[in-house]
């Protein structure tokens, strides 16, 4: 997910080959740089430095830990799953030697590992190592953000709920917890990592292409704690090394040279600069100072119109979902029609015209298009209508927004969401004669308020990890789930995601998501608003460079180890 915090989350079938199918359907990047990268001559290796840019410090790059865009990127460079995305996003084994053997209930995954996954200093990559990670990510203590979307996995449920929530504390001793760990249904078989699943799950291998299941160093991790990211500290199971964090400056990161037996990074230094400003990022790329960046809204009509900027333009669905949230437990959001008024006061045209200048599409529906379950006509009930909003108001009874409590809009501080903020002012004063405010703080202090639901309302987005109705509606909108920021609790949706997950019949599993999404929305649990479509322009010298639609902060994450910098044509 760009996940909600990713301003930072972010889907097999019970028959590996049905998988293949739907992901082909996904689609990846709709265009490339140009040139020729077959016939591309390599640079020297002091030339072969790419530099990227990411919009704030990542704060953590503990691969069971990240759950942010930049965190997410960070942690594909550091390391590596089992299985991973091609340019087309269908899956392709990566740490694996090939795709899994699964057993004909659908519930048992055994999946043997290459024999040259290696970590940067040498030692083999065992399955002990995946295990090892599963039950950290899953360690109460981890606090991992996607821990929840392992629970399919036999005890993975029990054993990270045993100290339950800050506001429902559960006991539990360390013998207690210890059993609950080794009941977690992931082991070493000889070379193989088998995973134990309650029940089939039409997105397992896409859980394996996730940073929260990546192998993780017992001995490393026990050694330094905390600290073992640390550049003096770290081993890699990616295909690069952190070389040197300098906080809020600058990440650099360096080949691995045991790069699981595959051809070394061309790349001899990956750079990625922390610039909050998108205008100023876009400037560095226009003064060579950048390789790759995203084109800010306001400027993508100009890219788009320049004979040699549009040549250098890489542009894809990015499978991303912008909504407005709203704590559907604080006052005035704890009303429905208060929440359907909202929604419909918006003119998402507007929004993507002249906001975004035409960088995204509007949209009523949460699972964006691309994906399997995307049905455009959810939430239409809710597009723009200003008569609409008012009457849906009054009905709340808030004529004319009389009597309505004071509404502050939690967001992170960015040029761009001021102008979103200001957009959305005039929206809800002419469309609804209601008045809001806007409070901006920066990444860090903005997560945790965001998580723990101190907050009435946001404009977020949530970004695909893997592209299918599980990775959008169980987390997101259950009951007590610790992504649903929204707060939604719906006794029905919780039985139609119980429902669809205990489905072994796709079309049926899907009917049974569509079903769920569309109560979701009827009920107003967020208002989605558009999907993003991302414009990367990329220097016509970077070649093996793709953008795929579960991409993180860093465009073209999934492939930089492939990325190569060319000499000028003809030389």
């Amino acid at each position: 997910m760009e996940s909600l915090l990713r301003t930072k989350s972010r889907s097999l079938f019970t028959f590996v080959a049905v998988f293949g199918l739907l992901l082909a359907a996904c689609g990846g990047n709709d265009s490339e740089p140009s040139g020729d990268n077959a016939n591309a001559k390599p640079a020297p290796a002091n030339q072969q430095v790419l530099r990227l840019r990411l919009g704030s410090d990542p704060g953590t790059i503990d691969p069971q830990v990240a759950s942010g865009a930049s965190q997410a990127s960070i942690a594909k460079q550091i390391g590596a799953g089992l299985f991973t995305y091609d340019s087309n996003l269908e899956i392709v084994p990566q740490l694996a030697k090939s795709q899994p053997a699964v057993s004909a209930d659908g519930k048992t995954y055994t999946i043997e590992l290459a024999e040259d996954a290696k970590w940067s200093d040498g030692k083999t990559i065992s399955p002990q190592d995946f295990v090892y990670g599963m039950q950290r990510a899953l360690d109460p203590a981890t606090a991992s953000p996607y821990a929840a979307f392992y629970y399919g996995i036999v005890g993975a449920l029990e054993y990270n709920t045993a100290l339950g929530t800050a506001k429902e504390p559960k006991a539990a001793t360390a013998d207690e917890l210890a059993s609950l760990r080794g009941n977690v249904g992931v082991s070493a078989k000889g070379n193989s990592v088998e995973y134990r699943l309650v029940e089939p799950t039409p997105s397992f291998l896409n859980l394996l292409t996730i940073w929260t299941s990546f192998p993780a160093r017992q001995d490393i991790i026990e050694k330094h704690g905390a600290d073992w990211t640390q550049p003096a500290n770290m081993v890699s199971s990616g295909p690069f090394v952190l070389e040197s964090w300098e906080r809020d400056q600058q990440l650099t990161f360096k080949p691995n040279p045991h790069w699981s037996g595959k051809k070394t990074p061309a790349l001899t230094s990956l750079q990625v600069k922390i610039i909050p400003d998108d205008s100023v990022a876009y400037a560095a790329y226009l003064a060579g100072e950048l390789d790759v960046v995203t084109v800010p809204a306001p400027s993508v009509k100009q890219v788009t119109a320049d004979p040699e900027l549009s040549k250098q333009l890489v542009t894809g669905s990015d499978l991303t979902t912008v909504a407005l949230f709203m704590n559907n437990t604080a006052a005035p959001f704890d009303n429905k029609l208060v929440r359907q008024a909202f929604g419909a006061a918006i003119d998402r045209n507007a929004y993507v015209m002249g906001v975004l200048q035409g960088a995204g599409t509007p949209t009523t529906t949460w699972i964006p298009d691309g994906m399997p379950g995307h049905n455009a006509d959810y939430g239409k009930q809710y597009a723009f209508d200003a008569t609409k909003a008012k009457e849906l108001l009054k009905q709340a009874g808030y004529e004319n927004g009389n009597g309505l409590p004071e509404i502050t809009f939690l967001m992170v501080a960015s040029p761009a969401n001021q102008t979103v903020g200001e957009f959305l002012k005039a929206q809800f004063k002419t469309n609804l004669g209601v008045d809001v405010s806007f409070e901006y703080l920066e990444g860090p202090q903005f997560g945790p308020r965001f998580v723990r639901g101190q907050y009435q309302a946001s404009i977020q987005r949530w970004h695909a990890d893997w592209p299918y109705p599980d990775n959008w509606l169980p987390s997101q909108f259950s009951t007590g789930s610790p992504n649903n920021v929204s707060k939604f609790s719906n006794t029905e949706f919780d039985n139609l995601i119980k429902q669809a997950s205990a489905e072994t019949n796709n079309d049926n599993r899907l009917k049974a998501y569509a079903k769920a999404e569309k109560l979701m929305l009827d009920e107003a649990g967020l208002v989605p608003l558009y999907n993003v479509r991302s414009y990367t322009l990329v220097k016509p010298n970077v070649k093996n460079f793709f953008v795929t639609g579960v991409d993180g902060a860093l465009k073209g994450d999934l492939n930089f180890w492939k990325t190569f910098i060319a000499l000028p044509s003809g030389k």
